[in-house]
């Protein structure tokens, strides 16, 4: 595509915000290989100034949703502003360039190609457009975790309403001891008319995280589609969508991966997509779709856009990539533990396991005469710490926390539940 001088003066303009940051890759290398002890912890409060929250009210809720990055708030305000400024089809050509720098970044962080990344309006779209999308018959059978968001749950309970499917709803043990009882939970369950497994990478009720590797393996010698919610992994878990093997992911920008509002993902396997019908459909989509929309952004059919939040998109991306996938797994993993020993120690029961294995960065604590929602609002006006009451009180730690803000919970839950 030939790109217009006031396209290229705008790119140009603004390439350190869109196209890179403060950090250069090497310059991130060297500091993840030096920062121990004292310098770690700076590293980490570099981090935090990332981010506009005050210490007055600390969000640690990130399951539902987190603040985000100042580069991609500045950027989203910058590029609404510019649109205001000049909002014809001369000016906002530009976006098309930046959605898909937004894509590729995204793609090449998941380690797949850019054809089988959508970037949609959030999770709960997502999970829509596999569960209307995928061609299925009449007695086929979808099999689900009893612990799916309901857009991943419900959903499949509507569609199979509509065309007479079969739903089979799966429970997990209540404390896992080890990964393979997980797998068990839903290898048991295939029969020979399953032709759907539907879960989530990580629970948003109860923390815990499924081997999704191992029981997605075994779904494939069952010729069993896999689709993967991944709202409580992208951004915090370090992720290669294609060693995992999954057909279809999706997730949130809002959450983890503390970018835009309203910008989300969807992964579908090359193969799987033209299985998969949209559920929107908006100008580009006709019978030249394949040339105007080709590969998984069909899935993004979906009539005018945020078109500042997508670019913003790529400005997390960025961000993400200086402080390196691996870092933020390791810190959110250093930061639940924490959390759930202190918990722990109180005397107080979890319901998300200790295990790192069998657990991530969503941590629940059990409360008695379903008090949970009292004890978040309290946990947050009285000591400044925003949870949530969610299969319990529901605490999440990220990259913008800190150990100090772990004690003020774990402090705030012993006044508040000792």
């Amino acid at each position: 595509m030939e790109m217009t001088p006031s396209r290229r003066k705008f790119l140009q303009s603004s390439g350190a915000l869109l196209f890179g940051t403060a950090t250069s890759p090497s310059q991130a290398s060297r500091a993840q290989q030096s920062s121990t002890g004292p310098i770690e912890k700076d590293y980490w409060s570099l981090v935090r100034s990332k981010f506009a929250f005050s210490e007055a009210t600390v969000p640690m809720n990130a399951a539902n949703l987190c603040p985000s990055f100042r580069a991609v708030t500045e950027t989203v305000g910058t590029l609404t502003y510019d649109i205001d400024r000049d909002c014809s089809f001369n000016n906002r050509a530009k976006f098309r360039d930046l959605l898909e720098h937004s894509r590729h970044l995204v793609a090449e962080q998941l380690n797949v190609s850019a054809a089988e990344i959508a970037l949609v309006r959030n999770t709960s779209e997502a999970n829509n457009i596999i569960n209307n999308g995928i061609d299925l018959n009449k007695g086929d059978e979808v099999l689900i975790w009893d612990q799916n968001h309901p857009t991943n749950n419900v959903a499949w309970d509507v569609r199979a309403a509509r065309f007479d499917l079969v739903v089979k709803r799966v429970s997990s043990p209540d404390s896992p001891a080890i990964k393979q009882a997980l797998i068990d939970t839903f290898t048991s369950q295939f029969t020979p008319r399953t032709r759907v497994l539907s879960i989530t990478h990580v629970s948003n009720v109860s923390g815990i995280k499924l081997p999704v590797k191992e029981i997605v393996e075994a779904a494939h010698a069952k010729e069993i589609y896999v689709h993967v919610d991944g709202a409580q992994v992208w951004g915090a878990m370090s992720l290669d969508l294609k060693d995992l093997d999954i057909d279809s992911f999706s997730a949130s920008a809002h959450k983890w991966y503390m970018g835009p509002k309203e910008a989300g993902l969807l992964y579908v396997k090359e193969r799987h997509i033209d299985r998969i019908w949209p559920n929107i459909i908006a100008p580009g989509w006709g019978p030249d779709v394949q040339t105007t929309l080709p590969g998984a952004r069909k899935f993004e059919s979906l009539g005018q856009r945020d078109d500042a939040g997508l670019a913003a998109v790529g400005v997390a991306a960025r961000e993400h990539n200086d402080i390196g996938s691996k870092r933020t797994q390791h810190r959110i993993v250093e930061l639940a533990q924490r959390l759930k020993t202190g918990i722990t120690e109180l005397g107080l029961e979890l319901v998300t396991p200790m295990d790192p294995e069998l657990s991530f960065g969503v941590c629940i604590t059990k409360v008695p005469n379903g008090n949970g929602r009292s004890i978040a609002n309290r946990l947050y006006t009285e000591h400044g710490i925003a949870a949530a009451a969610t299969g319990g009180v529901r605490l999440c730690p990220t990259i913008y926390n800190s150990p100090e803000h772990i004690d003020r919970a774990i402090a705030g839950m012993k006044a508040l539940m000792t």
